[in-house]
C-alpha cells in the first residue's frame, strides 16, 4: 500500500522528540530466551495465585450472595417454560414425521390416480 508509512517512519513518528515510548527492538535470537523466561514467570504466577496484597484487600463477605444471585439469572417461569417445551419437542417431532409419511403416501396415491 503506497499510502502506508514505512516501518521506520512509523517508529520515528511514534518515538518523536520527547516521546515516552522507548525503543523496544528485539533481536531474533533473543526471542526464544525471552519467551522461555515469560512462560517460567507466568507459570510461577499461576501456581502462587494472586499477590498477597490483593488477597488481603479483597472483601469476600458477599461472595455467597453473589453466586446465589447468579443461580437465579433466568426467572423460574422461563425455566419451567423451557422444560415444558423440551418435553413437548419429541412429541412434536413424532407428529411431523407422521405428517411427512402421510404426505409421501398422498403424493404416491395422486400419481397412481393420474
Amino acid at each position: 500500500d503506497p499510502a502506508a508509512p514505512a516501518p521506520d517512519s512509523l517508529r520515528d513518528e511514534l518515538q518523536g522528540p520527547g516521546s515516552p515510548i522507548p525503543d523496544l527492538s528485539i533481536r531474533a535470537d533473543e526471542i526464544l530466551r525471552i519467551l522461555r523466561e515469560f512462560l517460567r514467570d507466568f507459570q510461577k504466577l499461576r501456581d502462587e495465585g494472586p499477590p498477597k496484597e490483593i488477597q488481603d484487600s479483597r472483601d469476600s463477605s458477599r461472595d455467597g450472595e453473589y453466586w446465589e444471585c447468579l443461580t437465579r439469572v433466568i426467572p423460574e417461569r422461563t425455566l419451567r417454560l423451557w422444560d415444558a417445551l423440551g418435553a413437548a419437542l419429541p412429541e412434536y417431532h413424532k407428529v411431523l414425521a407422521r405428517r411427512a409419511e402421510l404426505f409421501s403416501e398422498a403424493t404416491a396415491l395422486q400419481r397412481q390416480n393420474s
